[in-house]
């Protein structure tokens, strides 16, 4: 079960965060305790003190970047226009991913490959009550506003669905952008404010009665 991450030493979060940055540059089985190691300045014996495997460092980065997302939706109180609190939440999830722009291709690229991880995920994740409680206002409000004729006749989970996949394929895409098309920092940022607001026009139309 994912909870926030309790509290943890500087060194350990140091250890994380190398983990996470060597991941996502080299892939899982592309990185090695060994590589995890000289990279955080210690010795292979501290990682496992802290975190036995290289899966459980995968799994404990995991869970660190859905807790901050549940930690976001838990607190969200929605308003009662829904294209209001959608775009609160694709905005929330754009932030997110400008700051980890390479975590979508990681996570699905790993998660594809592994069938005991995605077992591992479905228990923690799906089964989660905060998850659950998150989703059950979601949908709630969703069918509020259907059932208002505020919005088309939706399915909750398609609509939900349509909004993370149009987000995510932003990210995934952004490699093509950047590089091919020799895109600036500054040209990449403006790319991905107009993808949100895309983003948003798409969803919106989808709605509108």
């Amino acid at each position: 079960m994912i909870h926030t991450m309790e509290k943890i030493t500087e060194q350990e979060m140091h250890i994380l965060n190398v983990a996470e940055r060597l991941f996502l540059e080299r892939g899982f089985l592309g990185t090695s305790t060994t590589d995890i190691a000289q990279e955080a300045g210690c010795n292979q014996a501290l990682i496992h003190y802290y975190y036995r495997t290289k899966e459980r460092l995968f799994r404990k980065i995991f869970e660190t970047k859905v807790s901050a997302a549940l930690d976001y939706l838990e607190a969200y109180r929605f308003p009662n226009d829904i294209m209001t609190a959608m775009g609160d939440l694709i905005g929330f999830y754009f932030v997110f991913l400008r700051s980890n722009p390479r975590l979508p291709f990681f996570f699905i690229n790993e998660l594809v490959l592994n069938e005991e991880r995605r077992e591992w995920i479905r228990e923690t994740l799906v089964n989660d009550p905060r998850r659950a409680q998150v989703y059950a206002q979601y949908v709630a409000h969703v069918r509020d506003a259907v059932e208002a004729g505020k919005i088309r006749q939706v399915e909750p989970f398609q609509l939900l669905l349509d909004a993370v996949s149009l987000t995510v394929m932003s990210f995934l895409t952004l490699p093509i952008y950047q590089d091919l098309l020799q895109k600036t920092p500054a040209e990449t940022d403006a790319y991905l404010t107009e993808r949100q607001e895309e983003v948003m026009e798409v969803l919106r139309r989808r709605l509108t009665v």
